[in-house]
């Protein structure tokens, strides 16, 4: 798991939310926005589920409850 703050965040702002909500997995800046271009991210938050060969697997605009996060986590780690 990873986490990214895009470029047009406020990164103080962002560290400080990591903080504030314990935020247990590692958390980057694409300060460049080639990250959010690649990825073609127009809005946060944003989910993009990557398999182990760095292919994309699945993506989803916009939060997310717990439920719909571990489903998408489960059919991530089914897929063989």
């Amino acid at each position: 798991m990873l986490g990214v703050n895009v470029k047009w965040d406020n990164e103080q702002d962002a560290r400080k939310f990591v903080e504030e909500y314990g935020i247990p997995y590692r958390v980057g800046r694409d300060a460049d926005g080639d990250i959010g271009r690649r990825y073609k991210v127009e809005g946060t938050p944003a989910s993009f589920l990557i398999n182990k060969d760095g292919t994309l697997f699945g993506q989803h605009q916009g939060a997310m409850t717990e439920g719909e996060f571990k489903r998408n986590i489960d059919a991530l780690l089914k897929k063989k």
